[in-house]
């Protein structure tokens, strides 16, 4: 039973880290300890933490662990996935399951840098096309979203708040468009800013908010929801001090 609840608090850790949601998080840790053999399991699951505890006859093992580093690698979240299927359906051990989880917990918390920028780029691009913008500011957004992502990356890797790397990414997204539209009238301003800061929405982190009040986990859903606001008002105060400083001097919007 040791054994067991170190298997299914690695499980939960490694799904809440990479962007699973609370109620997934719960299901599982409580699915692979009655398939490990517990009697019954509670977890209790917070964007924060993770409280759990088995019982079997008498005994009650207990562990808490408190998650700092959270991101999305929904690749990670799908292995774990696949070993609980795995421990169900007796093919693994609660052994073997937990050294499997072990390989997943090595893997690199992040796609290599080099995709993440080529995404964002394409992401950027794609989104002012389909806002309607032309050949030429659908090029613009995508390398402004390049641009904007590697500025996250260098910021990010000097460990700066990331509310704070946020408003300093729209600060370059604003300054970057303002600056192609004066040397390239023709720019569709709004179209191109708009597909650059979208590699910067945290649509995945609202959606699991959405996800999580469905499933009634309203203390999950409220963290996501404010942590999601947050994120959008940092983007807009770097976007919107640039506009604002460049009307006052004198400038004028498209």
């Amino acid at each position: 039973m040791e054994d067991l609840a170190d298997l299914v608090l690695l499980a939960g850790q490694l799904i809440l880290e990479n962007g699973g949601e609370t109620f997934r998080v719960e299901e599982t840790m409580v699915r692979m300890a009655l398939a490990g053999g517990a009697q019954t399991a509670d977890v209790f699951a917070i964007p924060q933490g993770i409280f759990c505890t088995i019982n079997e006859g008498l005994q009650t093992h207990t562990r808490v662990v408190r998650i700092h580093n959270r991101g999305f690698n929904l690749a990670k979240v799908l292995e774990v996935n696949r070993i609980s299927r795995q421990l169900s359906e007796g093919i693994l051990t609660v052994e073997s399951a937990y050294n499997e989880l072990l390989k997943v917990e090595r893997l690199p918390r992040r796609y290599p840098t080099r995709i993440r920028l080529l995404a964002g780029a394409i992401g950027s691009a794609t989104f002012s096309y389909l806002l309607g913008a032309h050949v030429g500011s659908v090029i613009v957004a995508g390398i402004t979203g390049f641009l904007v992502l590697s500025v996250m990356e260098f910021l990010q890797n000097r460990e700066v708040l990331n509310f704070i790397s946020l408003a300093i990414a729209g600060v370059i997204t604003a300054i970057a468009n303002l600056t192609v539209k004066q040397l390239w009238p023709a720019l569709e301003f709004d179209l191109a800013i708009v597909g650059s800061i979208m590699v910067l929405v945290p649509g995945l982190a609202i959606t699991t908010s959405v996800r999580d009040a469905l499933f009634e986990d309203l203390v999950s859903a409220s963290i996501r929801g404010v942590e999601a606001f947050g994120v959008a008002l940092s983007i807009a105060s770097g976007v919107g001090a640039v506009l604002t400083l460049y009307l006052w001097v004198g400038g004028t919007l498209p």
